[in-house]
């Protein structure tokens, strides 16, 4: 899945959040999304581990490995599918989870893990802005 060696290759890059400041202002979003290119790079940083471990540490059963490869070839619509096929509100849970997945990551012994809840973010935000 994701890139053959892409977790060597690149290395976690998280979102960025508004200054307290500004953020108290306003209702809205506080974290300032990655760009397309770094979200397809987190998604080949996804390693083709044999094991998926961020399967059982999803309490959703997400198919990570699977929706970050579609995030890697840029397949936005079949990432969310996949999402999907495991979780009714994606939207909801990128957003409240607090990532157990990442803790799970085979990656996160060697280096930092995948950036899951990122990816996850990213790729409703891609499918949305294709749709409208």
């Amino acid at each position: 899945m994701g890139k053959i060696g892409g977790f060597k290759e690149y290395t976690r890059t998280d979102e960025e959040n508004v200054a307290v400041l500004e953020r108290v202002k306003n209702y809205n979003e506080f974290t300032i999304p990655l760009s397309k290119d770094k979200i397809k790079e987190q998604g080949s940083r996804c390693m083709d581990c044999g094991i998926p471990f961020c399967h059982s540490g999803c309490p959703l059963g997400n198919l990570i490995p699977d929706f970050n490869d579609m995030v890697h070839q840029e397949e936005w619509q079949s990432a969310l599918e996949i999402l999907q096929s495991t979780n009714n509100f994606p939207e909801f849970t990128g957003r409240l989870c607090p990532a157990p997945c990442e803790k799970s990551c085979v990656l996160g012994i060697i280096a930092e893990p995948v950036a899951i809840e990122n990816i996850e973010k990213a790729s409703l935000k891609e499918v949305l802005l294709k749709a409208g």
